[in-house]
């Protein structure tokens, strides 16, 4: 029979790796590079957003002066018929 050997577990166990501590201005330097990266995103989007807003300005115009046409037609359509219904019905009287 083979004779069973002994091990040493602690070979097995995984060492700590050390810890490099970081001084207060290289954290500050960390959170100062974060929040510009953030900051000029917001910037970013915020420039593209008005970009868009002036490409389709004269196509909003343009949209909103339709409408308001066909509402006016609308109106007036309406207020004819309206006077026409009321000189039959006074004629009618």
């Amino acid at each position: 029979m083979i004779k069973p050997s002994l091990t040493n577990f602690a070979d097995f166990i995984e060492k700590p790796k050390p810890v490099i501590h970081k001084t207060k201005y290289q954290v500050q330097q960390d959170i100062n590079w974060y929040l510009n990266i953030s900051i000029s995103l917001v910037i970013l989007i915020g420039i593209y957003y008005l970009y868009q807003r002036y490409i389709f300005k004269e196509f909003h115009e343009q949209e909103t002066k339709k409408k308001l046409d066909q509402f006016d037609a609308y109106l007036q359509e309406h207020i004819m018929d309206d006077m026409i219904n009321q000189s039959k019905n006074n004629n009618a009287l």
